[in-house]
């Protein structure tokens, strides 16, 4: 039967971007629902987390064959094809069939079984596929699946402007493997609301598409939509059936309040995606078609603008796409198949726009991000960059010829009210260039003339990053952008900035550290959960096995008694070098040197141990700020056996002991719990282990263990920022007390506490001081020199041999530097004295700034080569900042970001107060929740 194809409506700015949104919102939709298809299902305070593995197994990001399968319909939609045609139904026949041997990951029962009869039978594919399906469903009363609706949704995009048209295409591709009325209905009703979603921005389309359906079925389908609009998504358990998918899924979108718009509170409508998708993973079961089926709606709604960058960023799947591929299938079937003038969205490369010649500008507050042209990006000459973020069009090939970075494409709009979501855009777009120079990723920003957009994000990262006013940071790239300036010519986007930097109504302003830190930032970044403070969820508030606790005075006294490096713009630098120093040496050592060319570097036991640390000294500083007393080794005892639940570690023995038994009670809590490689087993730490699994913490007096295992230094590492800001003789104390918890051995805690001296010595050092014994410039040595001399008054504990065998491994350092023998004499073993040793020699022999890489290749060729590394990496990380640290390893740790956040957060906690006091009010209402105090 021969069918007239209606012309494509005209679709404005808007609804190229609602369109856009379909395949990749079914997409991400997708990916978030993989890790947890037919796994518990979350509670309502579990964050779905795009993390891979599910039934695949699945990269992080990948989708499965939800979004599969509808690739194959969208690479027949995108020509302009009329779906109904018998011609367009054998080429999505061939296409499954090719999916099917080549790249499924994952097959529905039914549709598997629909394929491989349709593979036996003669004839055009189309017509096999369609008697095929046929046959199951007749001799099959469970033929109703959602293996059609899961992928119906850019079948929407190819009649827009004919809904009747657009019924029958549903249904027509519905029948190749579920000709079920069932599953026919479901398509139709769920096409109906993708396309008014993109034509008018609504979801009425759901309900209207009723009158799509046979008279006869009308009516039990909008009892069905009443049954979802009443009930949570989960109600509808068997969501492997197609109602109850379409029910869970239009529950998971109507059910979730809209936000309000409150950009300096980071509340934006567009959240409303996130958090619907959220909720389709919550119901359970089939959570990856349900969230995928919710995902094309919700798409179609908030646009490819309101999807979050971090989930664009990471999508992927068969056959080899991303975020710019399914936008460029999207975006061609709702044109009818043809690109625009200017070749998007299938050209590889846009002409630049005539705005002049190029140019490449350091942003005025930070040199490593680049503010630039589309011009700039089109030339012949290399950019010495990173990473790309884009702010308009750019075509879907690589963004710089010849070089492999990461490109962030901004759905951006620069012309008044064409854009949707802008404040969450504007937000989304200045986070992802936070995080990648947080990567230490050098960072081109750039638009086509660089002169509205551009600084826009600009001046937004400036606030986040340096906490600069939004007034301050476009007064100051106004004036280094000199080539053109048109962002007054654009008050909404003008105005946005402001909106997104203003007083916030809790009390404080979201500026600097503090809006990075805010936990309700949901726009692009995962949020930790939050949960209530200890008197709110009946826990009890103990520390654990009675330790006294000790008052807020020698927690580090008030602000006017910080030291001088929490007023150091460069305090944050060297926390971050410190510990992520101590992250890549512990991967290099483990690798003895020898890491893989490519790809991500996976973090050792000490890491993840280190960073817990860091978070159980920012939970003890808020609960001695909130409680007045505190005992920060029980605090940081607590947190280690969070660590330890993670892993599987006496998990329901740990959960009975903090947190009382209930199951109400959210634990392991704490942001750090959402993040899966600490979950993950990266290398043995027996002795932490075996004290874990006692019933009493160890103490220096009761130790639980006689263990002198290096452990107890790399992890204890982290106090030494405590003692750079409040100086060393309490914190000797903590180092020792925390070395004790799990080390029983005193040479053990001897060198926890001395390692945590001398790296605070670094931290305070500055560049070009001499070394007092051999006279030559060098920061390094003159750090751990007078280190090691600071020890005699700040430890009572020091021994003469102990100051004696710190002493000589300096010395030999000068005398013999880098020499193999001599750091496998020095650190024969894999204990704490040994790993000190040889990590203050391998340090004092490479002190130079650019010798980090040297540093740390020679530190894991001792015996113990990664903790050896670890304090190496501390040592001068501490001493040179970040910036000094090998780029092209920090950007490829996989707990980069979280080492970065906790280094932050440190120095914000100590400088700062985020929370407050008891008695004062702090700047940040939801620390306490990133960071409980007990």
């Amino acid at each position: 039967m021969a069918h007239a194809l209606t012309p494509q409506p005209h679709l404005d700015v808007r609804a190229i971007d609602r369109a856009a949104g379909v395949l990749l919102g079914a997409a991400v939709g997708d990916a978030l629902g993989v890790p947890y298809e037919f796994q518990p299902r979350l509670g309502e305070d579990q964050q779905p987390r795009m993390i891979g593995g599910g039934l695949g197994p699945y990269e992080p990001g990948e989708y499965s064959d939800d979004t599969q399968m509808q690739v194959c319909i969208a690479q027949v939609a995108a020509t302009g094809a009329d779906l109904r045609t018998p011609e367009s139904l054998d080429a999505i026949a061939a296409n499954f069939h090719r999916w099917l041997s080549d790249g499924a990951t994952d097959v529905g029962s039914q549709t598997r079984s629909v394929l491989d009869a349709a593979h036996r039978t003669p004839g055009a594919p189309g017509a096999a596929l369609i008697d095929a399906a046929r046959r199951f469903t007749a001799g099959n009363d469970q033929a109703a699946g959602n293996g059609s609706l899961m992928r119906t949704g850019i079948v929407a995009l190819t009649h827009l402007g004919d809904p009747a048209a657009m019924a029958e295409a549903a249904i027509a591709v519905s029948a190749l493997t579920h000709p079920d009325a069932d599953c026919a209905d479901a398509c139709v009703l769920w096409c109906s609301g993708i396309r008014t979603a993109v034509l008018h921005g609504t979801f009425d389309g759901v309900r209207a598409g009723l009158d799509l359906l046979p008279a006869e079925r009308r009516g039990v389908w909008a009892e069905r939509l009443d049954e979802a609009e009443a009930n949570l998504p989960h109600h509808f358990a068997n969501n492997g059936w197609v109602v109850h998918a379409l029910q869970a899924a239009w529950s998971a979108i109507i059910r979730t309040a809209v936000p309000e718009l409150v950009p300096a509170q980071g509340s934006f409508p567009a959240l409303h995606l996130r958090r619907a998708l959220e909720a389709a993973v919550r119901a359970g079961k089939d959570t990856d078609t349900v969230a995928a089926i919710a995902g094309a709606l919700l798409g179609a709604r908030w646009g490819c603008s309101g999807i979050p960058l971090a989930w664009e960023q990471a999508v992927h799947g068969w056959p080899g796409h991303s975020a710019v591929d399914l936008v460029r299938l999207a975006v061609l079937t709702a044109r009818g198949g043809s690109d625009d003038a200017v070749g998007w969205p299938s050209a590889p490369r846009l002409a630049a726009a005539s705005h002049g010649s190029s140019f490449a500008i350091p942003h005025p507050h930070d040199p490593g991000l680049i503010l630039g042209n589309m011009a700039l990006t089109r030339g012949t000459e290399p950019v010495a960059v990173d990473a790309v973020v884009s702010l308009c069009r750019v075509g879907s090939g690589p963004i710089l010829l010849g070089a492999d970075v990461e490109h962030v494409r901004v759905w951006l709009v620069d012309s008044q009210g064409d854009n949707a979501n802008l404040h969450f855009v504007l937000d989304q777009a200045a986070r992802e260039v936070l995080r990648l120079r947080r990567a230490g990723k050098r960072v081109l920003l750039h638009c086509a003339a660089g002169q509205s957009r551009t600084p826009a994000v600009a001046a937004l990262y400036s606030h986040l990053a340096t906490g600069t006013d939004s007034a301050t940071a476009l007064h100051d790239l106004r004036r280094v952008l000199t080539g053109g300036w048109q962002l007054h010519a654009h008050p909404e986007m003008h105005n946005a900035v402001h909106e997104l930097t203003a007083h916030d109504t809790l009390g404080g302003t979201s500026s600097g550290s503090r809006g990075a830190a805010k936990a309700g930032r949901e726009a692009g970044q995962a949020s930790p959960l939050r949960v209530g403070k200890l008197g709110q969820l009946g826990r009890v508030g103990r520390l654990d096995d009675g330790s006294a606790e000790q008052p807020l005075e020698e927690l580090g006294g008030d602000a006017e008694q910080k030291r001088e490096f929490l007023k150091g713009k460069w305090a944050a630098s060297r926390v971050r070098g410190m510990l992520l120093g101590l992250a890549l040496g512990d991967t290099l050592g483990t690798a003895r040197g020898k890491l893989p060319a490519s790809g991500p570097l996976q973090a050792g036991v000490s890491t993840q141990l280190a960073c817990f640390t860091a978070e159980g000294t920012i939970r003890a500083l808020v609960r001695g700020d909130h409680k007045g007393i505190c005992h920060p080794p029980s605090v940081v005892w607590h947190t280690y056996c969070r660590w330890a639940a993670l892993q599987g570690i006496e998990a329901e023995r740990m959960r009975r002991r903090w947190a009382g038994g209930s199951t109400d009670n959210v634990w392991p809590d704490g942001w750090l719990a959402q993040v899966p490689v600490l979950a993950e087993r990266r290398g043995s730490a027996p002795a932490t282990v075996a004290a874990l699994s006692k019933d009493e913490q160890g103490t220096v007096d009761r130790p639980t263990t006689t263990s002198r295992g290096c452990h107890a230094l790399t992890r204890t590492l982290p106090v030494a920022v405590v003692a750079a800001a409040h100086g060393s003789d309490q914190t000797v104390r903590w180092a020792r007390e925390i070395a004790a918890l799990t080390h029983g051995d005193t040479a053990a805690q001897s060198a926890a506490a001395h390692a945590a001296v001398l790296v605070a010595h670094c931290l305070t050092s500055t560049p070009g001081m001499q070394d007092p014994q051999s006279g030559k410039q060098s920061q390094v040595r003159h750090a751990l020199t007078g280190g090691i001399q600071a020890l005699r008054d700040s430890d009572r504990g020091l021994t003469a041999d102990d100051h004696d065998r710190l002493a000589t491994a300096l010395r030999q350092a000068d005398n013999q530097p880098a020499d193999h023998g001599c750091l496998a004499r020095l650190a024969p073993d894999a204990t704490a004295p040994s790993a000190l040793l040889g990590g203050l020699y391998a340090a004092a022999s490479f002190p130079g700034r650019a010798d980090f890489g040297a540093a740390l290749r020679f530190a894991a060729g001792a015996p113990d080569g990664d903790s050896v590394a670890c304090v190496t990496g501390a040592l001068l990380g501490a001493a040179h900042g970040a910036d000094a640290l090998p780029i092209d390893l920090v950007s490829r740790h996989e707990l980069a970001w979280v080492i970065d956040t906790l280094a932050r957060d440190l120095v914000a906690q100590l400088a700062e107060r985020p929370s407050g006091t008891e008695y004062t009010p702090g700047w940040d209402s939801h620390w306490w929740d990133r960071y409980p105090g007990w």
